[in-house]
């Protein structure tokens, strides 16, 4: 896993390592890394046991995602095999190919025909999760890979979710875009340092950081505006966030706020129907859009 130091990666496993001992170990070497670390329970595992595991482990991190102990079966058409395989590959993979600013959740993963849960190739078993199942995992932070999606029968994340269990941290987007901006902002500034401090300085850092930040939001990865129709990002860069005692220490501060996109996690359609239901009348905008 150290190998991984210094590499730039943002997606880090153990290939098939399901030891739960490691996984505080791999927790504090995706935080300080930068790496969004994919952990998997063992083989087989029940799902009581995959929420005691996680609470033994005590892991309650976002640098983490742990996958519950359903591995898939993979047809490995170059040595002409089916083959059991950790859900680690899939999920990496996955993420990997999404934009930064995305969540795992009810994306499309390919290449899977089968898991323990659901049943192997040639069982004539499909069993799904129940409603109970997943509640019970996505609520003790764990994620799984399953089918059907909330978007229709194909295989995927169930759950978009990391160990976190701050509901405003525990998504696939927060550690992924999280991740991305430090490590950009800590390649981008570095030419900074060793320049003396004065208002120029202030102004330089300042723009650079705009910059940045109004590429993220043309290029999709930041909302259009926030809910006030301001921009969602502000940056601090003078005299007024650097006091004179602190920069005569050799410090320069630059403060940023970003406000990230919301991901639909759970999508609430009120119906109402019945022979007594009063129908409001709705006017269809006069531009033809309905």
């Amino acid at each position: 896993m150290y190998a991984l130091r210094g590499q730039g990666c943002s997606i880090g496993m153990l290939a098939d390592s399901d030891d739960w001992m490691c996984w505080t170990d791999q927790a504090e070497f995706g935080l300080d890394e930068g790496i969004y670390m994919i952990v998997t329970g063992p083989s087989g595992q029940a799902i009581q046991d995959g929420i005691n595991q996680k609470n033994q482990a005590a892991i309650d991190n976002y640098a983490v995602k742990l996958l519950f102990g359903d591995w898939l079966w993979w047809s490995d058409q170059v040595n002409n095999v089916i083959r059991l395989v950790s859900p680690q590959g899939f999920a990496a993979g996955r993420l990997a190919n999404l934009s930064p600013e995305q969540s795992g959740l009810n994306k499309p993963i390919y290449g899977i025909i089968g898991s323990e849960r659901t049943g192997d190739p040639g069982s004539g078993q499909a069993a799904t999760y129940s409603y109970a199942d997943l509640g019970a995992l996505l609520g003790a932070g764990l994620d799984v890979i399953c089918r059907p999606q909330p978007g229709g029968t194909f295989w995927g994340l169930r759950g978009g979710h990391n160990t976190s269990s701050v509901a405003g941290t525990n998504g696939d987007n927060y550690t992924r875009l999280t991740n991305y901006i430090a490590a950009t902002l800590s390649a981008g500034m570095g030419g900074y340092v060793g320049q003396v401090v004065n208002t120029g300085l202030f102004r330089n850092i300042r723009a650079t950081l705009l910059s940045f930040l109004q590429n993220m939001l043309n290029q999709g990865l930041l909302g259009t505006t926030t809910t006030d129709g301001g921009l969602p990002f502000s940056v601090i860069c003078d005299w007024t966030n650097n006091p004179q005692t602190r920069v005569a220490l050799g410090y320069v501060q630059a403060d940023v706020q970003i406000q990230y996109q919301s991901i639909n996690e759970k999508f609430i359609v009120n119906l109402e129907g019945g022979q007594s239901v009063q129908v409001s009348t709705q006017l269809l905008p006069t531009n033809g859009v309905s």
